[in-house]
């Protein structure tokens, strides 16, 4: 067994990580230990690295203890990168978390100051990473041990005896990792960032002066982040599907409310309304602990919109526009009270067979309408009551093929005065193999009786094919 962390006091003592704990209690008699749970801090890692995207939208882990934050144009908000350092280094002193942080050019060169670096709190200046990791280790490099052990045998142990030896050699006797590393501390080779949240287009954030605990204070930044939000949005003429707030306690904890749409929103009271209906859900089960002190609001999923047209009419109020987004407003207040997933439409879906010429889709899909009617040409109408399943009845025709004279459903009789059709549709024929019961063709008609109701009746089969067996079914209703 091994020592894998330690604290101050211990290091103090001389023992260290990696070292076995029998070494470490002979030096330490009186130390104590705890069985190492590395599942449960890669995950309280995490919850760290969500807490700190109050500082930047930009934030990731680096195993096994890291945080690294992409603050370009963030240190403003804080009065300065020196400002934003201690303002972080203070925080998590609160939370009794003892952290060394780094400011640099690139991300190796960060890394390395923030773990070698004499100072608990290091900022590399602009056009000095090369003088700063001179006198730091190799293993500042982020190289692993088997190849810092290597370097060292031949008498390279900092990073000042690599940085201008011919690279050829070092590739051929130690890989290409090696000169990768010092590339990517020096900054002569670009690394991936690897945010562990997509970085968001529109990101706002409002600051409390001092910590809230009342909803309606809450509620206030929201209508503000909101508003803020739909102006830069129409600025550039966007609208946003997906919109996140983020609450920051100042414990370190993060509540996070999301919530969809189901057109392109760019409106600010529509935005508010879904949160706080978000917010009345949580209700007492929003935990504010000593209160809030930061609010955020990303949009996450942005498309470009289209311009609507008004209608001109003197008869409709002002700027009411041809398509009305109130379904759309009640369809995402449903959505998010009870999910998209239960909340659906029918969309097109191609077959010509009616009851599969249509799925359930989200309510969040985009332009149902604008589906349908593409999809419907100048077809022939369709009833809006279809059975599912069809029902059987038994008809009585002039000629076999012929349109029916009268039918019986359900015990009644139906003496048919009009009949129009037939409209022909033949299944998929690529279907027939794989399909138990696959559809015969079909002949439609659309008939009316002697007392006005009208129905859209099929006969499944052909007498001319002596492979057929054909069968009356009542499919629809016309209103």
């Amino acid at each position: 067994m091994r020592i894998s962390a330690t604290n101050l006091a211990a290091e103090t003592m001389g023992v260290a990580a990696g070292m076995p704990i029998a070494d470490a209690r002979a030096l330490c008699p009186d130390l104590v230990t705890e069985n190492a749970t590395p599942d449960a801090d890669k995950v309280s890692l995490a919850r760290l690295a969500l807490w700190c995207l109050r500082y930047s939208p930009l934030v990731t882990t680096h195993a096994l203890d890291g945080l690294a934050l992409d603050i370009t144009g963030c240190a403003h908000l804080f009065g300065g990168e020196q400002e934003m350092l201690t303002d972080i280094s203070s925080r998590m002193r609160q939370f009794h978390l003892t952290a060394r942080l780094a400011t640099a050019e690139t991300i190796g060169a960060a890394w390395a100051a923030a773990r070698y670096s004499p100072d608990p709190i290091t900022r590399v200046e602009e056009g000095s990473v090369n003088a700063f990791l001179a006198p730091l280790p190799l293993s500042a490099l982020r190289l692993n041990d088997d190849t810092t052990r290597r370097l060292g045998q031949l008498g390279l142990r900092k990073v000042g005896n690599i940085l201008d030896m011919p690279k050829a050699p070092l590739i051929s006797r130690f890989g290409a990792r090696l000169i990768e590393r010092l590339n990517q501390a020096t900054g002569k080779s670009a690394e991936v960032f690897g945010p562990l949240i997509p970085p968001p287009v529109f990101h706002l954030r409002y600051p409390f002066v001092e910590p809230v605990v009342q909803l309606e204070a809450v509620d206030i930044a929201l209508e503000i982040l909101a508003g803020k939000m739909a102006d830069n949005l129409q600025e550039v003429r966007k609208g946003a599907r997906c919109l996140e707030l983020r609450l920051f306690r100042i414990d370190g904890h993060m509540e996070r409310m999301r919530i969809r749409t189901s057109r392109l929103c760019h409106e600010g009271p529509h935005i508010t309304l879904l949160f706080r209906e978000a917010l009345s859900r949580l209700g007492t089960n929003l935990d504010r602990g000593y209160g809030f002190d930061l609010i955020t609001l990303t949009a996450l999923d942005v498309e470009e919109t289209d311009d609507v047209q008004l209608k001109w009419s003197a008869e409709l109020a002002e700027n009411q526009r041809v398509s009305s987004p109130d379904l759309s407003q009640l369809l995402d207040r449903f959505g998010n009270r009870f999910g998209f997933d239960k909340i659906t439409r029918f969309i097109p879906a191609e077959s010509h067979l009616p009851e599969r010429a249509f799925r359930r889709s989200s309510a969040h899909r985009n332009n149902p309408v604008l589906q349908w009617r593409e999809k419907a040409g100048n077809s022939p109408s369709r009833p809006l009551l279809i059975f599912k399943p069809v029902e059987p009845i038994t008809v009585l025709a002039e000629v076999p093929d012929g349109p029916p004279l009268r039918f019986q459903w359900r015990r009644q009789q139906h003496d048919i005065i009009a009949a129009e059709g037939p409209e022909r549709v033949a299944p998929e024929w690529w279907r027939r193999h794989a399909e138990k019961g696959f559809p015969q063709t079909r002949d439609y008609y659309r008939v009316e009786d002697n007392k006005g109701y009208r129905f859209w009746l099929y006969r499944d089969g052909l007498y001319s094919r002596k492979q057929d067996n054909p069968r009356w079914y009542l499919h629809g209703l016309f209103s």
